[in-house]
């Protein structure tokens, strides 16, 4: 008999800023009843998908704030990091594990400072670990940029198989200097070399995550590494990609195909390609662009399809959680949405 695992990665739309609002003496009694219905919303849809192991993005910020909202889901506990050991975020969006109090027990979050360490070897960087030299188009000086939203690991210890899953949400930039569309090309100028710098930002922090997994090859042959969350890629993806950057942020982070054996599989690569998107967005810069579109992930390595360890990931295994976001989503009304994103899940079956 297999057991199994569902992981599940949901980016909950402002949830520090729905989790505070309760706190804030502002919020008038009509208002608290909206946003209860839209908490009781989200509670059910995690409820019915009901993961083993949940990576929230646009948590909320800080420890309590996280375990105010996982106070409304018994069973569940939040993995926090040990005193002294910084989350590393920046802002009001924080990424976090939940998992089943089972499971709790064999939880643990990798050390920032190790996470530093391994991604040095890769990118020195001597003033601070951090961050990492980064060199806009044409240019020779040096910059730097660092994770605004630090990924955050997961180390589960399951009948001794180690599985390390990376929760990211990569920091989505919006541009705000000049206008694609303008007839003064230095407007259409500065629009564009904005959009390529925030573009080049983006693909540094996915080839940072994969310092990460390239180090754990160094150190064994097949480690059991799953990647999920929000991995933002901003507007006219295509169309930046086709005219100014010809690379996109997935093939960072998913590695060489030449190097197989350290290629990330992704969990919806069999899943009705119709279905296959978890946001709706009519893009501003490319309105041709298909508005349904997959910014949510989970991606893995080898170990877990090859049956290399006891822990698999069969065909179909992977899913965005379409049926139970719509039904909570109807019940709203009121002009209320659950999320601008949907869930998106991954079975993993222990196998003897």
């Amino acid at each position: 008999m297999s057991i199994r695992y569902k992981i599940t990665t949901w980016n909950i739309e402002w949830l520090d800023k729905l989790v505070r609002s309760f706190n804030d003496p502002a919020t008038t009694a009509t208002h608290k009843q909206r946003l209860q219905h839209r908490l009781n919303g989200i509670y059910q849809v995690i409820n019915e998908i009901a993961p083993d192991i949940l990576c929230i993005t646009e948590g909320p910020a800080g420890e309590s704030g996280i375990d105010q909202f996982v106070s409304g889901l018994p069973g569940y506990s939040a993995i926090k990091r040990l005193a002294g050991d910084s989350y590393h975020q920046k802002g009001q969006q924080w990424i976090w594990f939940l998992v089943t109090n089972a499971l709790t027990p064999a939880a643990s979050l990798l050390p920032i400072q190790v996470w530093h360490e391994y991604t040095e070897l890769a990118s020195p960087v001597s003033e601070h670990k951090s961050r990492w030299p980064v060199y806009w188009w044409g240019q020779i000086d040096t910059a730097y940029h660092a994770h605004y939203r630090h990924p955050q690991v997961l180390v589960l210890m399951l009948n001794g198989i180690r599985l390390e899953l990376i929760g990211g949400h990569f920091k989505s930039k919006l541009t705000t200097t000049g206008s694609f569309a303008s007839s003064d090309p230095e407007r259409r100028r500065a629009y564009i070399e904005a959009t390529v710098q925030n573009r080049i930002k983006l693909g540094t922090e996915a080839q940072n995550v994969r310092y990460y997994i390239d180090q754990r090859f160094r150190q064994e042959p097949s480690p059991a590494i799953l990647v999920m969350g929000d991995l933002n890629d901003g507007p006219g993806k295509e169309l930046i990609e086709r005219q100014f950057m010809f690379f996109d942020l997935l093939n960072n982070l998913q590695g060489d195909v030449f190097e197989a054996g350290k290629f990330l599989n992704h969990a919806l690569f069999d899943y009705p390609g119709d279905l296959n998107w978890t946001v709706y967005f009519k893009d501003a810069i490319d309105p041709g662009r298909n508005p349904y579109i997959l910014l949510d992930h989970i991606m893995f390595t080898q170990a877990l399809v090859r049956g290399q360890i006891p822990l698999q990931i069969q065909p179909h295994a992977g899913k965005v959680e379409h049926e139970i976001f719509d039904r909570a989503n109807a019940m709203l009304g009121s002009g209320l949405r659950l999320s601008d994103h949907r869930p998106v899940s991954c079975v993993i079956s222990q196998v003897s």
